[in-house]
């Protein structure tokens, strides 16, 4: 997998099929500079692999929470 194809299946899994922006935003980049990636007018940065990782890792954690809460109050209602 390429690091463009890296970036479409991120930004899809983190932001649904209208992520250019918010992946944009999170990236510290503009929708211009991600189009110019995806067009293949400029060059991925090096590091792009490693900042949708980071991306990703976070995001992951904030859904572990979100799921520990659900699965915290599951229990508590099972026991009621």
């Amino acid at each position: 997998m390429q690091a463009i194809d890296v970036l479409v299946a991120a930004g899809r899994a983190l932001y649904g099929d209208r992520w250019h922006t918010s992946v944009a935003r999170d990236l510290g980049t503009t929708y211009r500079t991600i189009r110019n990636w995806l067009d293949g007018r400029h060059p991925t940065p090096i590091d792009l692999e490693d900042r949708l990782r980071r991306l990703l890792a976070e995001r992951r954690l904030e859904l572990d929470a979100v799921l520990g809460r659900i699965d915290i109050r599951e229990d508590e209602s099972r026991k009621q």
